[in-house]
Formats: C-alpha cells, sequence, structure tokens
C-alpha cells in the first residue's frame, strides 16, 4: 500500500487543488446510493456513488465535478460547496476543510509568537491538578505539565508528536482501542495540520513507513478534537481507563490543549506529583 498524497512531488503533495480531489474522490467511495436517496442499479461495480451521481445531485456537470476529483478544475463557488455538501453528505467539520482548500477560509497565522508563550503557562496553571499538554496544528506537543509529564512516564513531552508517538510498538501492545483512537488522531491531523509547512510533511512521510497509518490515512477523513476514552492495558496494573478531553484554544490558533486522567481509584494517578512546574518547548 502506498500514501497516495505522499507519494509525488513535494509541490504536488501540498497542491490544494490535488488535495481537495482525493478528499471528494474519498467521500464519493463511502457514500451508498440509499444514503442520498438513490437506487442502486443491477450490475453496479461501484460500491459508492459513480460520478455522474455525484453531479447530478450537486446539479454541477460531469465534466466539471471530473476535474475537481482530477485536482484540475477552477475553485468551486459557496454555491457548489454547499451543493457537493449535500450530494456527498458532508458535515460542517468536512464543509469547513474544503473551504480551507478552495482558500475560502483565511487560515489564521499558526506560528505563536515568543511573547503570547504566557497563554500556554497560565493554561497549565489552571489546569495543574490534572495531567495535561498542549499540541500545534501539527499534533506537535509544545507544552505539558509536571503531573503529565510524570504519569508518562517522560514519554509526554515537548518535541514528541502525539500521532507518531500513538503508533509506537508499545502503545499498539497497551491500548486496547487503539484502532479507535489512530483513526481519530489521523483525521484530526488531517483537519488541523497545516498542509504548507515541512514539519507536516515530515510527520506523515514518517508514518507513512507503516501500513497501519497508510490504510487510514487513504481514507481521507477529518474531525476536529474531540473528548473521548483510551483503555489501557498496563503490566501489573491490568486494564484501566482513561478520560481525554481536548479542548481547542482560541487565542492559540489551532492549538489544543488535553486532559487525561485514569479512574479516581488507580493508585499510579493518586500518587503522581502535585506540583505546577512545567515543560515549554
Amino acid at each position: 500500500m502506498r500514501a497516495t498524497d505522499w507519494s509525488r512531488s513535494r509541490s504536488s503533495v501540498n497542491s490544494n487543488k490535488t488535495v481537495l480531489g482525493n478528499f471528494l474522490r474519498a467521500r464519493r467511495a463511502h457514500v451508498l446510493p440509499a444514503d442520498v436517496g438513490l437506487r442502486p442499479d443491477d450490475g453496479r461495480r461501484v460500491s459508492g456513488l459513480k460520478r455522474e451521481e455525484v453531479a447530478m445531485l450537486a446539479d454541477i456537470s460531469v465534466e466539471y465535478y471530473t476535474r475537481l476529483e482530477q485536482g484540475r478544475g477552477a475553485d468551486p463557488s459557496t454555491k457548489v460547496v454547499r451543493a457537493l455538501a449535500r450530494a456527498l453528505n458532508l458535515d460542517d467539520v468536512c464543509i469547513e476543510y474544503v473551504n480551507r482548500l478552495t482558500g475560502r477560509v483565511d487560515e489564521q497565522r499558526r506560528t505563536i509568537p515568543p511573547e503570547k508563550t504566557y497563554i500556554m503557562r497560565e493554561l497549565l496553571d489552571t489546569w495543574a491538578h490534572i495531567p495535561a499538554y498542549i499540541t500545534d496544528g501539527n499534533l506537535d506537543i509544545v507544552a505539558v505539565n509536571e503531573r503529565m509529564h510524570s504519569l508518562s512516564s517522560g514519554a509526554i513531552r515537548p518535541g514528541v508528536n502525539a500521532v507518531v508517538a500513538h503508533f509506537a510498538p508499545e502503545n499498539k501492545r497497551q491500548i486496547v482501542n487503539w484502532d479507535e483512537l489512530a483513526t481519530r488522531g489521523i483525521a484530526t491531523l488531517r483537519f488541523l495540520g497545516d498542509r504548507n509547512s515541512a514539519r507536516y510533511e515530515e510527520i506523515v512521510r514518517e508514518l507513512s513507513t507503516d501500513p497501519d497509518f497508510v490504510s487510514r490515512w487513504n481514507l481521507h477523513e477529518v474531525a476536529r478534537p474531540s473528548d473521548l476514552d483510551s483503555h489501557l492495558r498496563l503490566d501489573g496494573i491490568g486494564e484501566i481507563q482513561m478520560r481525554v478531553h481536548n479542548f481547542e484554544v482560541p487565542s492559540l490558533p489551532f492549538h489544543t490543549m488535553t486532559t487525561q486522567y485514569p479512574k479516581p481509584d488507580l493508585e499510579a494517578f493518586a500518587s503522581t506529583p502535585k506540583t505546577s512546574e512545567k515543560t515549554l518547548a
């Protein structure tokens, strides 16, 4: 298998038109005719929608839609994006993603100036009693409090990428619902990631050596950070459940603060230090 977005030159990789075409093609493959009120015809050779069906549902020409999927068409208008959303059952997150790719959403500055790092310190001070860390749009960890650093035995620290860490062999072994969390993490990386940055390319190229990543990356799913449960199987302890909360930070564009904690009666959690000392990237 191969990661389709990453098997070409960098200029092609970062082309929003190419990314949009891949996204539309993947979404079309996942929408069943019955999902949009169509009756499947006999002898159908595709499980999803045909290009002709998407064009009909969106009230655009087949030729124009084909060009969109091929990364050659003019950027769709707001009206066309709404029509494609109806035809392909796109939710609000998918629509925002498409609007970013077409330049209809102005992406705010992603780099946080040094004078604004105090915001991260204030956030972690507020959550000093709970393990917490902050990631940027590429899901690189940029700040972590001492409770999280201790709970993770130093594995969660500035400079580590959250998705890369999730794909580590020991996490595949210890996280019971690893598959579900991997799919969510990849969808979040695609939604938040800075496609024009060398770091984004570096992260996905590194992950693309893992077939488990490639199969999920090629689904072209997108998602905002969301709350979830992580089920761990730890040697000497057994299976525990971690509650994970993700908070978007309005004052830090594309940054997310993540808190996680195990069941209150877990001895390992109770024994973690309660200092508010932090490490910043």
